[in-house]
């Protein structure tokens, strides 16, 4: 692979000297773009309805699972005290929000504790909104689809307040795009004043805080909710994160310093956390031995008890270690566990250690004595799924990657740590965060053979995106009206997913993404460059049929930028 100075192509003359000054309507959008060695834009929208993360929502991700029961009491029990209070006065000013933080690494279960608050909320219809981050959706990891997707789902819980946050919006159809002060101000605050006090009280959960893209936007979060949150009554605030700094920083801001309970779940006793696992890995276990017909003296108590001490606190690492004995592929529930002891019990470390160990041993035992050939094969797939923007079903990512063997047939024994779904259209998925962190960390994975290179990855995909987006043209939608605008598109959502693909979709949506974190090499220069060339203004016109046209042209903006202050790509 060649790598060279952007000076040697002419991708100057299409992206650093293009000026583009049109005026007309794409699918309802009115759009004037100049785009030179600035590039500005101005976009009305007809639509009026609020941005919105729809996945971002407690129910809209099937690999959530509540708290095995009888376990978590302890924290559980303190939020629905906190969730109780009756607002007073004294009461506002101490529990207007509760902060679950845990360790470091991922693994102790606060996106389990915050789905089973969640739902048990929402039937007792105190759920006022919640936004579930998660690094694997762009929408979900954007902290400036936060307070818009609240302000949305509070109209669905209250309707009066749609009327007012509608009002809002369409007074300024901008303001889901400002700042996210006031986003909040505008949003949420002003419909809850416009109100005089008749909102019911609700309560909104936001999990894994740190997992959105940051650059310091989690921070203004936190800022934002700090400024705005005697205003905020009647909502109160269900937060969960690791204690990252910037985080940490936040929550010592006065105004929330004073207001928020906090629960540290590595401060709970040993003693409590070991008998939850105890309760999950023992429970978990006697179904295995229904499911094969085992004998009585099976699992031993020793190594119950052996496995809930290399858990070591991390729920996820015994989740992980029953999913890897329970492993249909294998059907020896017997020799998984002794491997899984016998492999992991003469390393004595930290309990992440301990998690990394298991991952690795996961990854051993479904591809032993690997090949480079499958080696190769396996880490595009991995690296793909850790580093997609939006997950994608398996026939859609072999469509983006066209891979010379099936993703089923590379993956098939690693469902202790992918969730490979069995419904055609059901997205593949990580089971949890932390198992992306080691894939990608190389003091982590210590096997080359799986470790990812997230700029190589990133490459990849991007040149896969830029692949795709050969496929589309004028009119994509063939409505072969020109001048038609985007309320007037009969079945528009239907013709968009006949004639715009799940992968198009995607890429057309993050292959900036992926570009902008990747490698520049000759190669994908090129094809930027017949990108532009060829398919710029059919791009412009796919993503204002998605609703992505502000997206596309800050998209634009990024690449400019990265090109402007990158001369030489090496």
């Amino acid at each position: 692979m060649i790598y060279c100075s952007l000076k040697d192509v002419k991708i100057s003359q299409y992206i650093l000297g293009m000026y583009i000054h049109s005026t007309r309507v794409f699918a309802g959008f009115y759009i004037h773009i100049r785009v030179d060695h600035r590039l500005t834009c101005t976009v009305h929208t007809t639509a009026g309805k609020i941005p919105h993360a729809i996945a971002a929502r407690f129910d809209c991700n099937d690999k959530l699972q509540p708290c095995h029961e009888g376990t978590r009491q302890d924290v559980l029990h303190k939020i629905h005290h906190w969730i109780d209070q009756t607002d007073d006065l004294v009461g506002m000013q101490a529990t207007r929000v509760f902060w679950v933080n845990g360790p470091g690494s991922a693994g102790t279960g606060k996106t389990t504790i915050a789905f089973t608050v969640a739902r048990k909320l929402y039937l007792q219809k105190k759920l006022g909104a919640s936004f579930f981050c998660s690094r694997d959706n762009a929408e979900c990891s954007n902290p400036r689809l936060i307070f818009p997707t609240i302000a949305y789902q509070l109209g669905q819980f209250h309707a009066p307040f749609l009327q007012e946050v509608s009002a809002a919006f369409k007074a300024d159809p901008e303001v889901a795009y400002s700042v996210v002060p006031m986003q909040l101000e505008r949003l949420i605050v002003g419909p809850l004043h416009a109100l005089q006090g008749t909102m019911p009280p609700c309560v909104i959960v936001i999990d894994a805080l740190d997992e959105c893209q940051d650059g310091g936007a989690t921070s203004i979060i936190l800022e934002s909710l700090a400024q705005y949150i005697t205003q905020l009554m009647p909502l109160k605030f269900l937060i969960t994160s690791r204690p990252e700094h910037h985080i940490h920083s936040g929550f010592k801001l006065e105004q929330l310093h004073k207001i928020t309970c906090r629960f540290v779940l590595h401060e709970v006793e040993q003693r409590v956390v070991e008998t939850d696992i105890y309760k999950f890995v023992n429970s978990s276990l006697m179904i295995t031995k229904q499911m094969y017909q085992l004998d009585d003296g099976w699992p031993a108590v020793q190594d119950v008890n052996a496995l809930v001490q290399l858990s070591s606190g991390l729920f996820i690492f015994a989740a992980t270690a029953v999913k890897f004995i329970q492993d249909k592929n294998y059907n020896d529930p017997q020799g998984q566990l002794a491997c899984l002891l016998n492999a992991i019990m003469t390393t004595e470390s930290s309990s992440h250690k301990l998690l990394d160990q298991l991952y690795l041993q996961v990854l051993q035992n479904a591809c032993p004595d690997i090949s480079p050939s499958f080696a190769s094969r396996l880490k595009v797939a991995l690296g793909s799924i850790v580093l997609l923007q939006s997950p994608l079903s398996p026939v859609d990512l072999e469509q983006l990657l066209k891979p010379d063997t099936s993703l089923y047939n590379t993956l098939q024994h690693l469902h202790s740590v992918v969730i490979y779904p069995t419904m055609q259209r059901k997205v593949i998925r990580l089971i949890h965060p932390s198992f992306h962190d080691f894939l990608i960390d190389p003091s982590r994975c210590s096997n080359s053979k799986f470790l990812v290179n997230p700029e190589m990855q990133h490459s990849l995909l991007a040149q896969k995106c830029l692949d795709v987006l050969k496929m589309l043209k004028r009119d994509i939608l063939q409505i072969k009206q020109p001048w038609i605008v985007h309320d007037e598109i009969e079945n528009l959502p239907v013709l968009v997913q006949q004639h715009i693909s799940p992968v198009l979709q995607y890429a057309c949506q993050h292959w900036t993404f992926h570009l902008s974190h990747s490698l520049l090499s000759n190669g994908l220069l090129i094809s930027l460059e017949d990108f532009c060339t060829h398919h710029l203004l059919h791009w412009v016109e796919a993503c204002c049929l998605l609703g992505e046209l502000r997206t596309a042209l800050l998209a634009l903006k990024t690449m400019f930028s990265l090109l402007s202050v990158c001369p030489f790509c090496i």
